[in-house]
């Protein structure tokens, strides 16, 4: 009679584990922002993928873009792609985070309460793909709306139509899967924690690693890169012009990811370091916060590196058309400023959206300690310092950094002439100014979320 009690509780496995997941995924178990803003996350990021995907399939397929500057059209066009796919992953990413983030508290629980690991598994997944199945299903629909909007941009001396920006069933298609799989290997990741040691993420025990050697292999990874792109002129005369600027599209998205790789390990430095000269209170706990949690303190402004390096990149560009710009057949000048100013314009979209939730994802993750804070007698004023001081300290960082590494690698190519127009140094300059903006007022929008975490503590 024992023997044949686990394939009975095998046979209702299925039916437990989907009980147990609808059940988790009440709003009124885990608040309906840790829901709703992945959603909307996905949904952004699924549209705006798709956005890019349709302009690039139009610069390389569409008849009037193969004409004498088709080796001009399609490179860039990838090359605003390749600038562009490292927000975009992070902001997928970021909104996968955020639907994960009360997820291990809850799953770990069910650990300590019997649940097996193949069931926190499976009830992880369908959870995670779940949420991003339709976040990107919304995201479609919202492409598809945004289709006769977008067909009025001006390319080719013309409005290009809806029907050149759309991207295709088989990269609609693709795109959804992307998007669900981004979230549902995110999901995976976060499972070792609660499969190995749930008491610890219960607590919150894990204590975070010192990764210096990142910021050496980082900083020379930038410098190898940077290298490569100084000489390249002797290398692009052996290949195609057209694979040539993919291939340097290649290197200054490689650039992009590196500058991410040593920003974690600077920020925990740099929180180590306030911690341990601290005058002030909000001084300690913003250092003490940023040198223990690094990894989401550089989440939260990481869209301001990215959007930085696109900028200066992005103002070269725009900088180099204006001064070509002078007789004959302009048009090709007027489509790289629009290309310039499109790409700025879809990399503070997802900035906006990668800010605010990993903003929100923040204060979620901080409620105990805001809590215990509330109950130790802090003013809420010098919470609020606090965490200005936590995000503004890395935002110059990141800001500073990627515009750095854009610089570097930009310099070289089109000559201190280009890089120093008035144009360039506009566009950077209104770049850093609306970045930080952003960042402000959405530390200033989480101000409510706070005040509720209090009053519910």
């Amino acid at each position: 009679m024992t023997l044949a009690a686990p394939p009975r509780r095998a046979a209702g496995a299925p039916r437990r584990i989907l009980a147990l997941t609808a059940l988790l995924a009440r709003p009124s178990r885990q608040g309906r922002a840790a829901i709703v803003l992945p959603v909307l996350a996905f949904a952004v990021t699924t549209a705006l993928l798709l956005l890019v995907l349709g302009g690039t399939r139009m610069f390389l397929t569409d008849p009037r873009a193969l004409d004498e500057y088709a080796a001009v059209y399609g490179p860039l066009s990838v090359f605003a792609l390749v600038l562009l796919a490292v927000p975009t992953a992070t902001l997928g990413a970021a909104a996968a985070r955020l639907s994960a983030r009360h997820r291990n508290d809850r799953l770990a629980t069910l650990r300590l309460l019997g649940a097996t690991s193949a069931e926190v598994a499976a009830i992880t997944v369908i959870e995670a793909a779940a949420t991003a199945l339709a976040g990107a299903l919304a995201g479609a629909v919202l492409y598809a709306s945004l289709l006769p909007v977008a067909g009025l941009l001006p390319f080719f001396g013309v409005p290009v139509g809806p029907g050149a920006l759309w991207a295709g069933a088989g990269l609609v298609a693709t795109a959804l899967a992307a998007v669900t799989v981004l979230a549902t290997a995110s999901a995976a990741v976060s499972l070792r924690r609660v499969q190995l040691t749930p008491l610890g993420v219960r607590r919150r025990t894990d204590a975070p690693p010192r990764r210096r050697w990142l910021i050496v292999l980082g900083a020379l990874g930038l410098i190898t890169v940077a290298l490569v792109v100084a000489n390249f002129s002797a290398f692009s005369e052996l290949i195609a012009p057209a694979l040539a600027l993919t291939v340097l599209a290649g290197l200054f998205g490689a650039a992009l990811l590196l500058v991410n790789v040593v920003g974690t390990p600077i920020i925990a430095a740099r929180g180590r370091a306030m911690a341990r000269s601290a005058a002030t209170a909000a001084q300690l706990i913003a250092g003490r916060e940023l040198a223990g949690h690094a990894a989401i303190a550089w989440r939260r402004v990481s869209g301001v590196a990215m959007i930085a390096f696109i900028a200066v990149i992005g103002g070269a560009g725009a900088s180099l058309a204006t001064i070509a710009d002078t007789e004959g057949d302009v048009t090709i000048f007027d489509d790289v400023r629009t290309g310039v100013l499109l790409t700025l314009a879809i990399g503070f979209l997802l900035l906006a959206c990668s800010v605010g939730v990993t903003q929100a994802a923040s204060v979620l993750e901080e409620r105990d300690l805001i809590v215990g804070l509330d109950r130790l007698g802090m003013p809420a004023s010098e919470l609020q310092k606090a965490r200005r001081i936590a995000v503004m300290t890395p935002l110059r960082w990141a800001a500073l950094g990627g515009a750095a590494a854009g610089g570097v690698l930009t310099l070289p190519i089109v000559g201190t002439t280009v890089f120093i127009a008035p144009v360039s140094l506009v566009i950077v300059a209104a770049t850093f100014a609306t970045g930080i903006l952003v960042v402000r007022l959405s530390v200033r929008a989480t101000t409510p979320l706070v005040t509720a975490i209090r009053r519910s503590g």
